[in-house]
């Protein structure tokens, strides 16, 4: 071995034994693998999820190509250089390249391989980012430990053990972050809500209602009936009463109540505020019902309860329930019930 080479700044012999034509051909492998999932698989599903992979492929596809070219010039110069001691640290410097290249592609490549397994199994619920970077700063982190154990000896372990005071302080530094880390981890393991779901939280002295549009290391982020945007840290998400009101979880009802003159035919008012709510865009018709609810000196109370999909339109859907069961009333000559008083002479 030549004493110019085991001296230079990255030891080419290390290099050497990590550049390998096999781990190239499983790193593009995979990548192939994962462009067939999508195609064959995933073709049909959400335009968003479309565009998400699309973005990717085509980054992943600019990282093949410098790959390649850096794996072409590592090559075409080992094999002229011979004792060069100039063209030997080039070598080193492109093999160097041409490795940590290589982990990024790998990196991208997994990434896409989580997203599509994530999509596969969530179909029809869209997918929190959290998992998907969680997963690749894992891989990150552990690929940039092996290169730099493996090329540069540098021994981690002992490293990170006379490091303790130093682990303390940032431990203490980034107690908030980290503790909304895990618990966005925890809600994800536990799923006591979904993208898409629209929940109500309630914490002392606080409450927030809207529907989960992302999950990141820091927060969930709702989206407000008015289309507020509502940031919650994630800790506080994990010690809140949370009401899930998913339509898949079970059906959403919601009622309107009408009062109608006693002289009413009851099954007749029934019957017309029946065929009114059903006919609304966003009602369930197999789950709408009409109640008697209560009797007064007044009027007879009639409940229309009825089911919906859609928890954030449940105001316009309100709004046609009752404009529709008014309206219908009113053409079959039946008035809503006003309110009687009786005055007697002493």
């Amino acid at each position: 071995m030549n004493p110019k080479l085991s001296q230079s700044l990255i030891p080419l012999e290390r290099v050497q034994a990590l550049v390998q034509l096999e781990a190239a051909l499983v790193v593009v492998g995979l990548a192939l693998g994962s462009w067939l999932v999508y195609k064959l698989l995933l073709r049909d599903t959400s335009p968003e999820r479309h565009r998400n992979l699309t973005q990717q492929f085509r980054n992943l596809g600019y990282h093949l190509l410098f790959g390649t070219i850096y794996a072409a010039a590592y090559w075409g110069v080992s094999q002229i250089a011979d004792t060069n001691p100039a063209l030997l640290r080039l070598t080193s410097y492109l093999g160097l390249i041409t490795l940590v290249q290589g982990a990024l592609i790998f990196v991208k490549v997994s990434r896409i391989l989580v997203f599509e397994y994530l999509f596969l199994s969530h179909m029809k619920v869209a997918v929190p980012l959290l998992l998907v970077n969680l997963c690749t700063l894992l891989l990150t982190v552990f690929l940039a430990g092996w290169l730099i154990t493996d090329i540069f000896n540098v021994r981690l372990a002992p490293l990170l053990a006379t490091s303790a005071i130093f682990s303390v302080v940032l431990g203490l530094a980034l107690q908030d972050t980290l503790g909304n880390l895990f618990a966005g981890v925890a809600l994800q393991i536990d799923k006591p809500y979904e993208i898409g779901d629209w929940i109500e939280i309630q914490n002392p002295g606080q409450r927030w209602l809207g529907q989960v549009q992302e999950i990141s290391w820091r927060a969930t982020v709702l989206y407000g009936i008015g289309d507020e945007s509502i940031t919650v840290p994630n800790r506080v998400m994990a010690q809140s009463h949370i009401t899930n009101y998913a339509a898949r979880v079970r059906p959403i009802f919601r009622s309107q109540v009408f009062r109608l003159p006693f002289d009413v035919s009851i099954a007749k008012a029934k019957e017309i505020m029946l065929q009114a709510a059903r006919s609304v865009p966003g009602v369930s018709k197999d789950r709408t019902l009409i109640l008697a609810a209560e009797t007064t000196e007044s009027w007879i109370s009639f409940k229309v309860i009825y089911s919906l999909t859609d928890f954030g339109a449940q105001l316009v859907i309100a709004d046609k329930v009752v404009t529709a069961v008014v309206e219908a009333l009113h053409q079959n000559g039946i008035k809503l019930a006003t309110q009687k008083v009786e005055i007697q002479n002493a």
